[in-house]
């Protein structure tokens, strides 16, 4: 079974899957698809994941997170690593947009950071662009 960090001081999995979820680089079906398969990969799973599980709109999850989790998930991350999970999202929704980059400056940035397309692939393996 592989370790997951998924609580409060050690929440990278989570706080990487929440970004990705609020970024739009995945919907939260996907999300949910997620917490399925660390549900059936870990044999630790948080009490959280199955109140997450009965929400219906990301929204809920994502104006309430610290409601569900009791604490903020977090995914240290650069500028430039946040900018690359954007341009996954420009790869795998034609009408991805965002504020914070343009397609040709985040698709830049996942070239010279394959790290994040790698992590994203690992966390996500269901998920194929």
């Amino acid at each position: 079974m592989r370790q997951f960090h998924l609580v409060k001081n050690d929440s990278a999995d989570i706080g990487f899957a929440t970004t990705c979820l609020i970024g739009g680089i995945i919907t939260f079906s996907e999300f949910k698809d997620w917490l399925y398969f660390v549900i059936e990969n870990t044999d630790e799973v948080p009490n959280y994941f199955f109140d997450i599980l009965d929400i219906d709109e990301k929204f809920d999850y994502t104006l309430r997170t610290v409601n569900y989790l009791g604490f903020h998930p977090s995914w240290d991350a650069s500028e430039v690593e946040l900018l690359a999970l954007d341009g996954i999202a420009f790869l795998r929704f034609h009408d991805h947009q965002t504020d914070a980059s343009q397609r040709e400056g985040a698709t830049s940035a996942l070239r010279s950071n394959p790290h994040v397309e790698e992590r994203f692939r690992e966390t996500f393996p269901f998920i194929e662009f």
